[in-house]
């Protein structure tokens, strides 16, 4: 094993494979209606970043950890270990009516592809703050806007800040302790949406903070409103931890874990973005949901109009919850459990092994942690979480067909040694059933020959691929070091399409963003890339 100054990976990678790996997996199961037992309500007030004067930095060093269904910290029961056990092949018959079998038959050799920025975001000991870093960044057609832990700061493609704040401030709550954000760009009306949570207080009713861009400009102006919580869903002093962001033509999607102090519930609502976006009050239901289901963004350039909405939960052991929404702007939102879907897998069973040191990290539960993605026309839902291959943590990608209640996955790992956590996805639809995806993840690996940390990797799929296994063909965006202190990782990373093209011979559709973390001298820093592929790109 090599010392302690070894190089941090993350690493993500776009190839033509034309194999599937796995046939769709038999499910389903009668659907169940989700009667609403709670609602939020708020009116905003408005910040203008371009007069809001910057907060100092609180000194926070660590953030409450991310907890599981059991109320404790994710991964703090994991041992640390060295896997012995050889990592599974997952290549196997191409599935014919399967998702992404549209389009051309692509070669095998890699597509061309494009890495058309690749700097560093927001850091820890630069005004980052607590740990981990809760990563994410969306992208407009000039700007990309990251939130982390306790700061956001809005970049030009090529990574030159244009403007930045705490995360309190830019919210303008003063010392309040905000934390676990996320964003998206709404393509089809130029906005820009943040999310973010604070503890619960004892005696008061739950509460959440959401943002929306009052134009296209990401340093302008926001109507921020404190969504207030109430019903039986929502007892006095809760938490609600972990809120997760997405959106469909019309609204904007959330759910979250609520804990108080142990875990309660967890809860899904959406959010008239018409209402939203004019600054107007808002009021809207709340449903009963699994335990981190998460939102199902809709893509599409712009956003295109759905029949349905949908939200899906991974179940280790089991497979998939999959719920599906009408009316998701009001007035009349209903929810029903649509179906569980049969793809069992189990949560990653070890931490996450760094080179020269005994110090490991959390990959987190086996929950799907950043939003997946569907696109207008298609009956496929696109996924990707943590999971345990072989006795190492790994990563599962795929998709689930709406109509059929079935799931075809695939593994995806950098090599047969390395511990691969902390995955997002992101896909365009650019003809039926024919679409580009991109899956983002970060990996160690203490058994190469020389010994990786942390790094930032990406890998994809061409359309007409299928859901090929994706492993020992990623891509390595950026090299860190290892970490003492920081035993927890990232949370969420994220992939987000770039609204524009990013040249005349660069089609719309064919390029993302990817946010991940990764250490510099022991504390963590965030990378922003964008990559493209395709002839042209």
């Amino acid at each position: 094993m090599a010392a302690a100054g070894c190089g941090i990976l993350l690493a993500s990678l776009l190839v033509s494979i034309d194999v599937a790996a796995a046939s769709p997996t038999a499910g389903g199961s009668a659907e169940v209606t989700v009667a609403a037992a709670g609602r939020g309500y708020a009116s905003p007030k408005f910040i203008d970043q371009r007069t809001n004067s910057p907060a100092r930095q609180a000194a926070t060093t660590a953030d409450h950890p991310t907890r599981g269904v059991d109320g404790r910290p994710t991964g703090d029961t994991l041992p640390a270990r060295v896997s012995t056990a050889a990592k599974p092949s997952t290549t196997s018959a191409r599935v014919q009516d399967g998702p992404n079998t549209g389009g051309s038959r692509l070669p095998r050799a890699p597509s061309p592809r494009t890495i058309n920025s690749n700097f560093a975001g927001i850091n820890q000991a630069g005004g980052g703050g607590a740990q981990p870093s809760d990563v994410n960044a969306s992208v407009g057609p000039t700007q990309i806007l990251e939130t982390v832990n306790r700061r956001v700061t809005v970049f030009d493609k090529t990574g030159v800040q244009q403007c930045t704040n705490t995360l309190a401030g830019w919210l303008g709550l003063g010392s309040t302790n905000v934390f676990d954000p996320r964003t998206l760009y709404d393509n089809l009306n130029d906005r820009f949406i943040v999310i973010a949570t604070t503890n619960g207080t004892p005696g008061a009713a739950p509460r959440l903070f959401l943002a929306a861009s009052t134009g296209g400009d990401a340093c302008g102006g926001y109507f921020v409103y404190t969504l207030t919580f109430s019903g039986a869903l929502f007892p006095s002093g809760m938490l609600l931890d972990y809120p997760y962001l997405g959106q469909d033509r019309v609204a904007i999607l959330s759910s979250t874990n609520n804990f108080n102090p142990g875990y309660v519930n967890s809860t899904a609502w959406s959010v008239s973005k018409a209402l939203v976006y004019a600054g107007a009050a808002v009021s809207f239901p709340a449903f009963a949901v699994d335990f981190s289901t998460a939102p199902v963004t809709v893509v599409g350039i712009p956003v295109a109009a759905t029949a349905n909405t949908y939200y899906v939960a991974g179940v280790p052991g089991t497979g998939y919850r999959l719920y599906r929404m009408s009316n998701s702007a009001g007035p009349g939102t209903t929810l029903v459990l649509q179906a569980t879907v049969a793809s069992a897998y189990a949560s990653p069973s070890r931490r996450v092994n760094q080179c020269g040191t005994a110090t490991t990290l959390d990959p987190l539960d086996g929950r799907i942690a950043w939003a997946p993605v569907q696109a207008a026309n298609s009956p496929y839902i696109w996924f990707t979480h943590g999971i345990d291959i072989a006795g190492y943590p790994g990563v599962r990608y795929g998709a689930i067909g709406t109509s059929t209640n079935t799931a075809t996955v695939a593994n995806a790992f950098h090599s047969s040694t390395s511990d691969d956590f902390n995955p997002s996805l992101g896909a365009s639809e650019v003809a039926p059933n024919a679409f580009n995806v991109w899956l983002n993840w970060a990996y160690t690996d203490t058994g190469a020959t020389t010994c990786r940390n942390t790094s930032m990797t990406f890998n994809g799929v061409q359309p007409g691929a299928g859901v090929p296994a994706l492993t020992n063909t990623d891509v390595t965006l950026i090299v860190g070091s290892n970490t003492v202190s920081n035993t927890r990782f990232g949370d969420y990373s994220s992939v987000q399409v770039d609204p524009v093209a990013a040249s005349a011979s660069c089609p719309v559709g064919r390029t993302a963003l990817l946010a991940q973390q990764y250490f510099v001298g022991g504390t963590w820093a965030t990378r922003l890339v964008r990559v493209s592929f395709g002839a042209g790109c």
